[in-house]
């Protein structure tokens, strides 16, 4: 699914008309609206970590020490037990040393944020649902309307997590695996 589609169909979800192939979404008012929701709710689906945009990776200090975080990361889990590292000023940051320098690399895991093309379909389908139930209700603010549209929903969130759970890498016995799953479904 592109952004093109999606944006089209929570226009159609409130009623709107859907964009034109020559229209630009930034020069309609309320695709601009929908468009920024979807964006909201791409990064708060994608925040929560999914097999597509997990990834275990060493960063390296740049010269001065420091190891700065791109804004395309939406969460990094750095260091091991003995660490306690986070992230202050889009910068790691070791809590049990009081530092920001490093000097070594960090082997960390980093859920990304990725373009809205990018995302697998099953993914897009949960986050277009979920930007069009938020957009309804703000929009149109029917609640009658909203236990339907939120059934959809819960049905593509369920989608979603088959489809994570699908490709995790592990054994069923192994306790990341399992907690991987127990975490999806307490969403």
């Amino acid at each position: 699914m592109n952004l093109r589609d999606a944006v089209n169909e929570i226009l159609l979800s409130i009623n709107e008309m859907p964009l034109d192939i020559e229209d630009n979404i930034e020069d309609i008012q309320t695709a601009v609206l929908v468009n920024s929701q979807l964006q909201i709710s791409k990064r708060n689906i994608l925040a929560q970590g999914w097999y597509f945009n997990k990834t275990t990776r060493s960063l390296k200090p740049d010269i001065s020490g420091y190891i700065p975080i791109p804004s395309t990361f939406l969460s990094v889990d750095g260091g091991d037990d003995n660490r306690d590292i986070v992230i202050r000023d889009w910068k790691l940051f070791d809590k049990k040393k009081l530092e920001f320098r490093f000097d070594k690399p960090i082997e960390c895991k980093i859920v990304e944020d990725m373009e809205f093309d990018d995302v697998p379909y099953v993914f897009a389908d949960y986050i277009v649902k979920t930007a069009s139930l938020l957009t309804y209700i703000n929009v149109i603010g029917n609640t009658n309307d909203v236990s339907v549209r939120n059934q959809s929903l819960q049905a593509s969130r369920m989608e979603a997590i088959k489809e994570d759970a699908r490709n995790i890498d592990g054994r069923i016995l192994d306790s990341t695996f399992l907690t991987n799953l127990m975490d999806r479904e307490s969403m």
